[in-house]
Formats: structure tokens, sequence, C-alpha cells
């Protein structure tokens, strides 16, 4: 991509949000009924590509809940842990959100926990932290953990990578800090990522796989998958996602997800 003249001494590269992805249908039409909507992640299969926060509730998705506000100002008790978690879960799989700054203390609270997944989410989350006081990193962190990890966000290449070579079953894409200019619109954030996840599987053989925040609808969703998401996770309201995805799937000649990321896209 040419980048874009800001003036005599700096030049950019030109980002898209996803309202700027208009998806083409240029293959058959598919039957409705035939389209599988369906996400698989380490050893776990999802009815739904979407991450749900404090969701519940809803067939097929995976329901991520706060796993600080869980434990609350008192002491950990592992027995009510392990109950508060399974109660989230229902008949299903569930996942559990720490932040960056408590993951070392309670990654390994969750996994005793029993979530099938921890979510280490932040607004900029990196694999390494440079400090004066002490370095410190996600990677032995994630690599010591019994239960898969997803981390981030993070909204650039070398970020996305960074991130995937921790060890990481999925990163993050997305969020960033608008009111200290740090806003990357999604759609390039989530293309810049699949670019980085093509190198890693070059480099490792092992596929990472990229959720992105962000998505509000059923459309949106579909634009992030055909961009190269796996998957999204969303703050609200799940209904008419399924409706809408695989509408937009059929329509664009699409049977699954993963294949979906094969779909044209242009740029309004």
């Amino acid at each position: 991509m040419a980048d874009v003249a800001i003036g005599r001494g700096k030049s950019a590269r030109q980002a898209f949000e996803l309202d700027d992805i208009v998806l083409v249908p240029s293959r058959r039409v598919r039957d409705h009924s035939d389209v599988d909507l369906s996400w698989k992640i380490d050893a776990y299969r999802f009815g739904l590509p979407v991450m749900a926060v404090d969701g519940s509730g809803t067939d097929g998705v995976l329901p991520v809940i706060d796993f600080e506000a869980l434990i609350g100002d008192a002491e950990p008790d592992a027995g009510a842990l392990r109950a508060a978690v399974a109660e989230a879960r229902g008949d299903g799989r569930v996942a559990v959100s720490v932040s960056p700054a408590r993951a070392p203390e309670l990654v390994p609270m969750a996994v005793k926990a029993e979530a099938e997944l921890v979510v280490i989410r932040g607004d900029i989350v990196s694999a390494d932290r440079v400090s004066s006081e002490g370095d410190s990193d996600l990677r032995t962190l994630i690599r010591s953990t019994d239960a898969p990890v997803i981390v981030g966000g993070c909204v650039s290449y070398t970020s996305a990578k960074h991130l995937m070579r921790t060890g990481a079953a999925g990163i993050l894409v997305g969020g960033g800090l608008p009111d200290l200019g740090m806003d990357v619109p999604l759609a390039t954030a989530i293309a810049d990522a699949r670019a980085a996840r093509l190198r890693h599987l070059d480099e490792t053989g092992v596929y990472c796989h990229i959720i992105a925040m962000g998505p509000t609808n059923g459309v949106d969703a579909a634009k992030a998958i055909a961009i190269g998401a796996d998957a999204v996770m969303i703050d609200g309201d799940v209904s008419g996602y399924a409706d809408a995805l695989r509408s937009t799937m059929a329509l664009c000649g699409y049977t699954d997800v993963k294949s979906f990321q094969k779909a044209e896209v242009v740029v309004r």
C-alpha cells in the first residue's frame, strides 16, 4: 500500500474501519441451511464464532466472565471460585478474563477453577514490558498455563506477531486508547494481524486465532471474518448475529467460517 504524505517530512499508511469495507458476492449463492457457523479453537468447538463478555444463555457462544469482578475484594476461595465458574459455564464452556497486571496471580487460579480458556485482556498489551524496576514478559506465563490462553488487545503487525510468539492460542485485535491518540481502525488492524499470522505459521507451523474486538452486529462480524478474523468478541447483546452472519456467508457463496476469510472485499 502506498503511503500518504502528511507533509514533506512524514508519511503514513491509510487505514480503514469496518464501515469502509464492502463484501463482494462473487460466487454461487449457497442455501442458508448449508452454512456452518461453528468455530474451533484448541480442543473446543463452538456453534458461533463469537465470544460474549459477561454473556450467557446464548447457544453456541463462548461466554467470557470477568474473573477479577468475580473475586472482588474478598480473599479468594478455591471452592467458591470453582462453583462460580461452573455456574457461568452452564452446559457449555466458559472463558475467564483477567487484566495483564494481575495475570501472574490470577491465571493459575483460573485454571484451578476449571475454566476451559483464559483471556488476558487490556487496551494495549505487548508480549514484553520493559521497566527500570525489572522487565516482565507474558511468554513464560502463557507457555506454563495448562489451558488455552487468548491475549490482547493489539493493533499492529509487530505487536500481533510478538503476542503470537508467546504461545497463545489466539490474540485479541482491536481496542486502543482513543483519548491518548491510539485508535487504529479495526479493518486495518485485522488485516495486519492476518499478515502476522501467516508469518507466524510459516515460521512455526502453528496457527494462531485472531479474535476481533469491536464488531457491534452480525454484518460487521462478517466483514471482520472476511478480512481475516476467526471470531469476534463483543460486549453486549448477541441476538441477530447468527442470522446476519449466515445470510451474508450464503449470499457470498461460502459455507464455513474459515473459507469465508477468502471472500472478496472492496473499499468504499
